[in-house]
């Protein structure tokens, strides 16, 4: 491809990109500043659902563990920013859901 068609082609790229972005909010440093809120907050989810996680060949211990997890990733929930952060507590949730399911 010649020169002439490489900044055509970026050109398109660029309009294709501009058209399709999903408009947002406050710019730049609102979404780093979100990311790092949900990063704050997935951590603690994640530590509490880790722990029903790893308990999961022990029923007693993912019991014991299952309401604080759910708590964490309910408190989390409401407090996410991100689609990502989002996306990131279904999948979390998910597990734990898997774990106590498999547990009577």
């Amino acid at each position: 491809m010649g020169r002439g068609g490489r900044g055509v082609l970026a050109a398109a790229c660029l309009i294709l990109w501009g058209c399709g972005a999903p408009k947002t909010e406050g710019g730049l440093g609102q979404q780093a500043g979100d990311t790092a809120h949900d990063t704050a907050v997935l951590k603690q989810a994640t530590a509490a659902a880790n722990e029903v996680i790893r308990a999961a060949g022990d029923c007693a211990k993912v019991q014991e563990q299952l309401e604080p997890a759910q708590r964490a990733l309910d408190e989390a929930a409401r407090e996410i920013r991100t689609a990502t952060g989002r996306t990131s507590l279904e999948v979390l949730g998910r597990q734990v859901r898997e774990v106590a399911e498999a547990c009577p």
